[in-house]
């Protein structure tokens, strides 16, 4: 049984016969969707962006974690009394089947997923992959992304849920989203420029309504 953080994009396409597609509408409604920002979630955010633009090329992992990418997910507020909420450092295990129908157990640690559940995730929805610095990526973050919203998929005991997911290398972000088989990733979107961190903001608030409408 191999972790998470050990699988590659081609591996996961190859092993459970996913396949990417360059256009999914629901990435188009995803990536389309816009709404102002309060006042304070602007002042907030362009306080984040010129933190960003200034040490993203001195900050390790959790410089990033703990000064850019939680503050702009707490933004969002990911929680709902007895719904659902935001696991840290979370552990997803699920048995499921792989392309030739042999049987399988993915077991990993996710760095962050929205789900419903107080201890541990029951229905996952959203994940955000932990932060890569960009001048040492050595491992495939889309591939532990993709692996991560398979197992996802089949914890979710065929609620036929798309999966939606995020993943950042550096400053850029990237956007993915799980529809049966097929999966599709956005363009790059680069947090240290004011239109791209608003459409991240607006992408986060979409999963949110998402999540609201499917608990």
């Amino acid at each position: 049984m191999k972790s998470f953080e050990k699988w590659e994009t081609e591996e996961v396409e190859q092993t459970f016969a996913i396949k990417f597609l360059r256009n999914l509408p629901l990435m188009n409604d995803w990536i389309a969707f816009s709404q102002n920002l309060t006042s304070s979630e602007q002042e907030k955010s362009e306080e984040l962006r010129l933190f960003l633009s200034e040490f993203a090329d001195f900050w390790n992992e959790e410089d990033m974690k703990a000064f850019f990418i939680f503050p702009i997910v707490q933004m969002i507020n990911f929680y709902a009394l007895d719904k659902y909420r935001t696991f840290m450092e979370a552990t997803l295990e699920v048995d499921l089947t792989d392309a030739q129908n042999n049987p399988c157990t993915l077991r990993g640690r996710v760095e962050m997923v929205v789900a419903t559940g107080k201890q541990r995730p029951q229905t996952p929805f959203f994940f955000l992959n932990e932060y890569k610095a960009q001048r040492k990526v050595v491992t495939d973050p889309k591939g532990q992304l993709l692996i991560a919203m398979l197992a996802a998929q089949a914890k979710n005991n065929g609620k036929n849920l798309p999966i939606y997911g995020m993943y950042n290398i550096g400053q850029l972000w990237f956007f993915v989203v799980l529809v049966g088989k097929e999966y599709t990733t956005s363009k790059a979107f680069d947090a240290t420029d004011q239109d791209d961190l608003k459409q991240i903001i607006n992408a986060l608030q979409y999963v949110k309504a998402h999540i609201e409408r499917n608990v």
